[in-house]
């Protein structure tokens, strides 16, 4: 009887090592440095910065506090907002069908820049999220 209590514990131990390496698998693709683009908006995520936020019109949000922008930089952000979402849509036309709504990575095609080369540059706030510029994902919901 010892012997099959025994047995079971460590079966238990395995199977609970093995969902606690896919729980961590998860985490780590979940907190990769990225720039989600949904619907409505196009949110870029470093932990354990702030998230920025930018919306359709230009306008940009540092976890839902607003900072203010001059014309040329709501310019520059619509147009990148409105790259990005023609990419999203490519990109969802041509992804498998997935239950689950998980999201896309983005393939830029040669010759497409929506992020531009002086972001940082002309919107100082992009400075730490440099790396995060590589990895597009487009949102199902």
């Amino acid at each position: 009887m010892k012997k099959l209590c025994l047995l079971l514990f460590a079966l238990f131990c395995v199977v609970a090592t093995g969902c606690d390496q896919e729980y961590r698998n998860h985490r780590a693709e979940r907190s990769k440095p990225k720039i989600t683009v949904s619907d409505g908006m196009v949110t870029v995520r470093r932990a354990p910065a702030p998230n920025l936020i930018i919306l359709p019109n230009g306008h940009m949000k540092v976890d839902e506090i607003e900072i203010p922008l001059d014309a040329s930089q709501q310019a520059l952000l619509q147009n990148m907002f409105g790259q990005l979402q023609v990419l999203r849509q490519n990109t969802l036309v041509d992804a498998p069908h997935d239950p689950d709504k998980r999201a896309v990575k983005i393939v830029v095609p040669p010759g497409m820049q929506p992020i531009p080369t002086d972001i940082v540059t002309r919107i100082p706030e992009f400075k730490g999220y440099t790396e995060t510029f590589d990895n597009l994902m487009a949102d199902r919901r």
